[in-house]
């Protein structure tokens, strides 16, 4: 850490604009990982924001579908499900689908998206869950399930974003001439872990998540029941939830939760309880 109070240092900013930056690998992505608890924090009256990293260009079975109209069709689907949500902004990177890489230009996209929003959280992907398994002795009739090398590639992504660049004001100098100053996130939620330790109730807003779901026509059959489906879904995450923490919902997201800054206020509340 460098000395900041050296002559001609620029202070990091360290107070939030936005609650939270939700940033997925494809559209629809957003939605599956968080989109209950951005629903519920919007409900709040909080600023959350979406981003979502490649054109989703190979979300399709239809090898012969136009690819620059199937990428405007499916940004048009994740806006309709952003303005279900209440989220206020959705940003697009249009990174190629299927073959997203953790480079310069990847993460200068992201840090300026951080120092733009200026979040109090940033959502992603877990960039450590690669394989999500069951012992196939114990469960012989379930199938594994392979994390796509974006989402792992999206988590990467947005921790090297945070950290170090975001918050350093020699980090692509070049954002400071469009107003864009250095910025310290407050904490990391990370969905699709295997990590979790902060279970989220997003009960009141469960039918939101479904709906929101929904507004992806390209990717899902019509006739599907989703609210069925993600109030399973939900459910089992509550039950987690009470195995685990003894917490009573109905319907929940799960994250692995990072804090990596308390605010000086809140520092000293915690000291005092």
């Amino acid at each position: 850490m460098a000395d900041r109070k050296a002559p001609g240092a620029l202070a990091v900013v360290t107070e939030p604009d936005f609650e939270a930056l939700v940033i997925g690998a494809h559209p629809d992505d957003n939605d599956f990982g968080a989109a209950g608890v951005s629903a519920l924090w919007a409900g709040q009256g909080k600023k959350i924001a979406w981003a979502v990293m490649t054109d989703g260009t190979e979300g399709s079975e239809v090898p012969s579908a136009d690819a620059s109209e199937l990428m405007l069709t499916r940004e048009q689907e994740q806006r309709a499900a952003c303005e279900v949500l209440g989220v206020q902004a959705v940003e697009f990177l249009r990174f190629p689908d299927g073959h997203l890489q953790n480079t310069e230009e990847a993460r200068r996209a992201v840090v300026k998206l951080i120092r733009k929003y200026r979040p109090r959280v940033v959502i992603t992907h877990d960039p450590t869950q690669h394989i999500f398994a069951p012992d196939p002795d114990e469960k012989p009739e379930e199938t594994a399930y392979l994390n796509h090398p974006d989402h792992r590639a999206t988590g990467s992504i947005v921790l090297d974003a945070i950290f170090p660049a975001a918050g350093n004001p020699r980090s692509y100098r070049e954002l400071l001439a469009e107003g864009l100053q250095p910025y310290r996130v407050h904490e990391v939620y990370l969905f699709g872990s295997r990590q979790v330790n902060t279970y989220i109730d997003i009960s009141s807003v469960i039918e939101q998540k479904a709906k929101g779901l929904k507004c992806h026509k390209t990717q899902f059959d019509q006739e599907w029941d989703m609210l069925k489906e993600i109030k399973e879904w939900g459910a089992g995450t509550a039950k987690e939830a009470k195995n685990k923490k003894g917490l009573e919902m109905e319907y929940a997201e799960a994250f692995r939760r990072i804090k990596l800054y308390v605010p000086k206020a809140e520092k000293a509340q915690e000291q005092e309880s």
